[in-house]
């Protein structure tokens, strides 16, 4: 039975594929692998002939349509090889190069091969005196918006100037356009899906032959004239439909993963994070943001800081901890802390230097985000022992959502080394209780600030309870480990920075709305003062939603205003930096 069995292997599932190797015994699950690998190739053609098939298609006919993908994949007198394909993905990668340094190059004004601060500036003058629009209406632009759109296109242009002297460098542009180069190598892998695929490859000498792949071509072609009578009925066509939003189906979920791999890969690398001893239980602890608001801020105080509590439980075991959050987050590690041999903490808000901080693009970036350390802190453990990762990416925050798709568990497992021992993480979190990792959403964190309860801010600092359960943690500056600046806000952020600001006098209420705040499947009511008059000098609080009136003679506000309007009372037209599609 034995040697029937290996002929079979050498005779039968040889010619299919001399790439894999299947031992006897696990002839069975080989020959499941061989399946799906034939049900991915399947599936391919399928999606590739649907521009073909059609009612009174014939073989003909869709053979020409399909021979356009055998050409495009670049084969030569042999066939497609995975050369050939290599070939196109670096002409690719040349073309992206070379434009992202064109695009740089354009500024080049003097000729001389580097970009320089008033190169840009000169280039950008007449752009950055275009009319605005708010309100459905063309306006022509303030001296002072004029000098904010140019200093933003200025500053967006000299991104590449990595050692921030004001000048990109020869050196500098030749960096991005290797740092592009990168991302569309891992952009074309995403397209590449549209090429032959080598798995086509029947007889295993490495190219897929025109007669190799017409073959698997007429096979999917006939399963779908039934008849056999070599053209397409309208009740083949209907069938064919049916495969064929299998096949996009089942092609969509296997883009999705591979596109998911690849970005976690390339975030990965460069990310600075030491694999954790082979004895150390790995925890890694995600959340979106914490239940209770910081009075200091990480990195910048024109983004908001929250605060997180993780309690070790005595036992013997080291551990070894990853803090993931979305947000800008101060960890306040307590309990048996000695029982943890290393942290690594990360944040996907990051700062590219004091003061300027940013998240990380929406979807996820491909490839390592050069914008800095991310927005971080740690307190309770030595500093020696804590970690930060490089740029945002390196981590995805184990939520309820990521969690779920499983990719916070691919994300920790590249970046370690090895799956997490323990993975866990709320969208709002309280405190964290590890190893078992519990979480406990209404746990008083440590060293609460009382909030006032009456005052012409009564019902924005009710509201702070609304946005932050758990209320203000006031922060020991000493004790927070970050790689970031660590210090108090001037105002606070959010509901409790209008509230400060308000019963000060610097801020008057002019306006209210009303409407439902759903927290933990509650339905609560709630009334928000939205609307405000700016009555002196002051800083916008990170986080402030609303609509203010910039009171005559009053300088405009200090601070990130990119989230709120603010109108000039005279002639009701945006200041610099603020929102300007605005009611």
């Amino acid at each position: 039975m034995t040697a029937i069995i290996a002929a079979f292997v050498k005779t039968v599932v040889g010619p299919l594929s001399q790439k894999r190797t299947c031992l006897i015994g696990f002839l069975a699950t080989c020959l499941g692998v061989l399946a799906t690998q034939a049900s991915a190739d399947n599936d391919w053609i399928v999606a590739r002939m649907s521009g073909s098939i059609r009612a009174q298609a014939t073989w003909d006919q869709v053979r020409s349509q399909m021979l356009i993908a055998f050409f495009q994949s670049n084969p030569d007198e042999r066939g497609v090889s995975a050369q050939g394909i290599e070939d196109l993905r670096k002409i690719s990668v040349a073309q992206r190069r070379s434009q992202a340094v064109a695009q740089i190059l354009i500024y080049d004004l003097d000729g001389d091969g580097s970009v320089t601060t008033d190169e840009v500036t000169a280039a950008m003058k007449p752009r950055a005196r275009q009319m605005i629009h708010a309100n459905g209406v063309q306006l022509e632009p303030t001296p002072q918006q004029v000098r904010t759109q140019l200093d933003k296109l200025v500053s967006d242009l000299l991104k590449p100037d990595t050692d921030h002297d004001g000048v990109i460098s020869a050196a500098e542009i030749q960096q991005e356009g290797a740092r592009q180069a990168a991302q569309a190598s891992i952009s074309w892998q995403q397209s590449a899906t549209q090429l032959v695929p080598m798995t086509l490859d029947a007889n295993g000498d490495g190219v897929v032959s025109l007669a190799e792949y017409e073959a698997a071509v007429r096979e999917q072609f006939d399963l779908t004239d039934q008849d056999r009578d070599g053209r397409i009925s309208a009740s083949e066509a209907m069938e064919f439909g049916k495969r064929l939003n299998e096949a996009r189906q089942a092609t969509q979920r296997a883009r999705e993963a591979e596109t998911r791999k690849q970005r976690l890969e390339a975030a990965v690398a460069g990310c600075n994070v030491p694999n954790p001893p082979r004895d150390a239980r790995l925890v890694v602890v995600g959340a979106r943001e914490g239940r209770a608001l910081s009075n200091a801020w990480v990195g910048s105080q024109d983004r908001v800081t929250s605060v997180v509590t993780v309690e070790v439980t005595p036992g013997p075991e080291p551990l070894y901890l990853a803090l993931v959050s979305d947000g800008a987050t101060i960890w306040d590690v307590i309990g048996a802390t000695e029982r943890v041999v290393g942290v690594v903490a990360h944040a996907d808000t990051a700062a590219e230097k004091a003061g300027d901080a940013g998240r990380s693009p929406a979807g996820g970036a491909i490839g390592p985000q050069p914008r800095g350390k991310p927005l971080v802190g740690v307190m309770g453990i030595p500093r020696d022992k804590i970690r930060f990762t490089a740029y945002t990416g390196c981590l995805i925050p184990p939520t309820e959502t990521t969690l779920k798709d499983g990719s916070a568990q691919e994300a920790a497992t590249l970046l370690f080394g090895r799956p997490a021992d323990e993975i866990g993480g709320k969208h709002s979190a309280g405190t964290f209780s590890v190893p078992g990792l519990r979480h406990s959403p209404d746990r008083p964190v440590r060293n609460t600030i009382q909030l006032p309860k009456e005052g012409l801010g009564e019902l924005l600092w009710r509201n702070v309870l609304g946005d932050y359960p758990l209320g203000i943690a006031q922060i020991d500056l000493g004790s927070v480990v970050s790689a970031l600046p660590v210090k108090n806000y001037s105002v606070l952020p959010g509901s409790a920075g209008l509230a400060t600001l308000v019963d000060a006098g610097d801020l008057r209420i002019t306006g209210m709305s009303r409407g439902v705040r759903i927290n933990f499947g509650d339905y609560q009511p709630y009334t928000q003062p939205d609307k405000f008059r700016i009555t002196r000098k002051l800083r916008m609080p990170a986080g402030a939603s609303g609509s203010f009136v910039l009171a005559d003679q009053v300088p405009p506000p200090e601070g990130d205003l990119s989230s709120v309007c603010v109108s000039s009372e005279s002639d009701k037209k945006p200041v610099g930096g603020s929102r300007t599609n605005c009611n």
